[in-house]
């Protein structure tokens, strides 16, 4: 009798550890660097918030929350012997509570420079691209977001989302708000939207839950790649930022994160030791970036520069100034160019005049003040892309008549390295101004290096770079060692640095 009770109690108890998430499955066969979980998890002590986006987060069959981001916040609660419970709002109603606070966490969120003192953050734990869809049988020539404006077209968007608060710091009053990307899609095949900004990443999904057709979209803007973070209400003590975050990169280090990504079909990359001539191999790559890198900004600042003595380009007439831009364009199709007037106002090949202005760039009144802009790293005002800008002013008869320019793709350029450059190195490059122009993962490019921490090893490895010409650095980012090599491109001065992982670790990011 005694026996039968244990054994009912010891069921109870298994049932009651199942219900609340604390039985959330670890690496096996690899170090739990947590040590092995208590029978007794503690509460959090933190309300944990998604939103439905599938893969990333969503209710399964059951209504339980799953999906990729939240098998990673799971992993992290179980290694810290914790239990949280995790609710689906609509976002908007999500990123309200997570300002406000107290004690609240909200993923997956983009990380951006508007968001950075609005929260703590912990991650990154996915990444993934934003694009303009439009319904089959309609027709909008778009090239850019400026293209978009004078379209006229009617965006849907998810409220408060990072693509609605980069679309009104953008200046679009063309928005339609929806609750989610469920609504969106709807509101795109009723014809009550005209375009969906959407995600690649879970697109075709939301569609099919929806009973729509995928083939009955097609894309037609690709605006840019972020990365998502756990985004943590700002009273959220650093202690707990720092558990949070030491548990996610054990997990990257383990290879837990990159099994979780695995599962949700997405490919992770794991990386064996790096060969021996590791060394050799990432002095060549990171020669193979300056020489990318500066080739291509000097195939555009060269021919701005004599464009700007002309007897063509110099009186600022754009008439006479867009065919010749037009034609150095079409040699460059990776570069987006522009003429700009003293006043920050800009004219692009393909719009003319447009609705943006440049006065508030930081390189902008450096060039009117006659220093050549090579490489500043922006998000454009024109079509929503990570770009180095090339920048020469215009003088005439002593005066300043305005500012030849070009928007050089930084992410075309990831592209082309990240096929040069082989598995398991990966690379970035940091403008003058600390921000990422090149990254192996380009959801980091243009982020502020200043959001890494200056006390991480990762952060003191930047700052040996930033103060060198060329060199080595060890460092630990994300759960991995690396080695780097590094060195500064003439033109540019970007720090171009390729790095390996040491030892037997595994990154999934």
């Amino acid at each position: 009798m005694k026996t039968g009770c244990i054994c009912l109690a010891v069921l109870i108890l298994i049932a009651l550890l199942v219900a609340c998430g604390c039985t959330a499955p670890v690496s096996s066969g690899t170090k739990n660097t947590a040590g092995t979980p208590a029978v007794t998890a503690t509460d959090a002590g933190i309300r944990v918030i998604t939103e439905e986006q599938y893969p990333l987060n969503y209710a399964g069959a059951d209504g339980t929350v799953t999906g990729r981001a939240t098998d990673v916040v799971r992993g992290i609660l179980s290694r810290l012997n914790q239990t949280a419970n995790i609710t689906i709002l609509p976002w908007n109603e999500g990123y309200a509570l997570a300002r406000a606070g107290p004690g609240v966490a909200l993923y997956s969120t983009a990380r951006t420079d508007e968001r950075e003192h609005l929260f703590k953050w912990v991650g990154p734990v996915s990444s993934y691209d934003y694009v303009l869809y439009a319904k089959n049988g309609t027709n909008f020539p778009i090239n850019s977001l400026e293209s978009v404006k004078r379209a006229g077209a009617r965006i849907c968007v998810v409220k408060d989302d990072f693509r609605y608060q980069y679309l009104l710091e953008n200046g679009f009053d063309n928005i339609t708000t929806a609750g989610s990307d469920n609504e969106c899609i709807r509101q795109l095949m009723a014809g009550s939207a005209d375009l969906w900004l959407g995600s690649s990443v879970n697109a075709r999904e939301t569609a099919r839950n929806e009973g729509i057709d995928p083939s009955a979209f097609h894309e037609v803007f690709h605006v840019r790649t972020v990365q998502t973070y756990i985004a943590f209400s700002p009273d959220t003590p650093d202690s707990v930022i720092g558990a949070w975050q030491g548990a996610l990169d054990a997990m990257k280090s383990d290879g837990t994160y990159a099994e979780i990504g695995k599962k949700y079909g997405m490919t992770p990359t794991v990386s064996a030791a790096a060969p021996a001539s590791a060394d050799d191999v990432a002095d060549q790559a990171v020669n193979a970036m300056v020489a990318t890198t500066d080739g291509q900004m000097k195939a555009v600042l060269r021919p701005f520069e004599v464009l700007a003595l002309t007897d063509d380009v110099q009186p600022g007439d754009w008439d006479r100034i867009r065919p010749l831009l037009a034609a150095l364009g079409s040699r460059e199709p990776d570069a987006w160019l522009w003429y700009a007037r003293p006043d920050g106002s800009y004219y692009a090949v393909a719009e003319g005049l447009t609705s943006a202005n440049l006065k508030s760039r930081s390189y902008f009144p450096t060039v009117l003040a006659g220093k050549e802009s090579v490489g500043t790293v922006v998000v454009s005002h024109n079509t929503g892309r990570n770009a180095g800008i090339v920048a020469v002013r215009v003088i005439k008869d002593g005066g300043v008549q305005g500012v030849l320019g070009a928007s050089v793709y930084l992410d075309n350029m990831t592209d082309r390295l990240r096929a040069a450059i082989p598995e398991p190195f990966l690379f970035y490059a940091i403008d003058a101004e600390g921000k990422f122009a090149l990254h192996s993962d380009k959801g980091q490019i243009s982020r502020n290096i200043s959001t890494i921490g200056a006390d991480t090893s990762f952060g003191k490895a930047i700052a040996t770079i930033r103060s060198g010409k060329a060199g080595r650095v060890e460092y630990e980012d994300g759960g991995v060692r690396y080695i780097a090599n590094f060195r500064t491109a003439p033109l540019t001065s970007w720090k171009c640095v390729v790095a390996w992982p040491v030892g037997n670790s595994t990154d999934g990011a």
